[in-house]
């Protein structure tokens, strides 16, 4: 009798330990899945904020297009077109007796071109006609042409993926016009560079653009730095058409990014 009495005790320590090591490895399973499921939860809900936030950079980002395009647009029809006459009437009460006033007239005329020229420079900056036109090659052979000195030998263009970047996207060719161009822009004002070497070329299907000047380069981990040279408007266009980029400089070393995109997405 007692031995039957100890062995139903045994049997329910047994039981009462087996239940509980159930009860506690429920437990631990559930709080991994609820664990789980909080950091999904909290992937997704950071991945939407950044997807809202690229989906509002980038409409704000064609906004400022959209105003460049209607600003370059209004200079060329109607700035522009009120000197053309201007320098055309000029022409037309031009006396050839009065001597005096034809010195006059010509120094107002060449006023006037210089400054139909330089509404004609800003229009393009803000709108490049050519890139709607015929491509991102001319556009940015127009771009580097505009700016490099008399001899061409400040900006050098090599691009072996013509037949690739002419097929942009116009959104995706325009934001890469942009980012080149702050970069020229940020060597001409600070990098005091005597060359710049911009290269294009496919590499393992990606499309690459390499961006190298001789300046003095400066320190990447000064963050004031980084905000005087644009490089949020740059990081921003390249994050709106999907490219990832590097970038190397350092003081007296010059600077170079290296841009890449998916040539699937073109």
């Amino acid at each position: 009798m007692q031995e039957t009495v100890g062995d139903n005790i045994f049997l329910l320590i047994i039981l009462c330990t087996g239940g509980i090591f159930l009860l506690v490895i429920s437990f631990v399973i559930l709080f991994i899945n609820n664990q789980k499921k909080l950091l999904r939860n909290r992937q997704q809900i950071h991945e939407a904020e950044m997807s809202y936030q690229k989906e509002l950079m980038r409409v704000v980002l064609q906004s400022q297009e959209e105003e460049r395009k209607r600003i370059g647009q209004d200079l060329h029809d109607d700035v522009g077109g009120s000197l053309s006459n201007l320098r055309m009437l000029i022409n037309r009460d031009e006396l050839p007796e009065e001597q005096e006033n034809k010195a006059v007239i010509a120094n107002h005329k060449l006023l006037i071109d210089k400054i139909i020229q330089d509404v004609r420079n800003i229009s393009h900056n803000l709108s490049p006609p050519a890139l709607a036109l015929f491509g991102f090659t001319v556009a940015l052979e127009e771009l580097i042409d505009s700016i490099n000195d008399e001899d061409n030998s400040l900006i050098t263009l090599i691009n072996d993926a013509e037949a690739i970047t002419d097929q942009l996207p116009y959104d995706m060719a325009l934001a890469l016009i942009r980012v080149l161009q702050e970069l020229i822009s940020n060597t001409i004002k600070h990098g005091d560079a005597k060359r710049i070497e911009v290269s294009i070329f496919m590499e393992n299907g990606l499309l690459v653009i390499q961006y190298r000047d001789e300046g003095v380069g400066y320190d990447p981990g000064n963050q004031k730095n980084r905000k005087g040279m644009g490089m949020q408007n740059i990081e921003s266009r390249l994050n709106m058409i999907n490219a990832t980029y590097t970038m190397k400089t350092a003081p007296g070393s010059g600077f170079s990014m290296f841009i890449v995109l998916n040539s699937s997405l073109v």
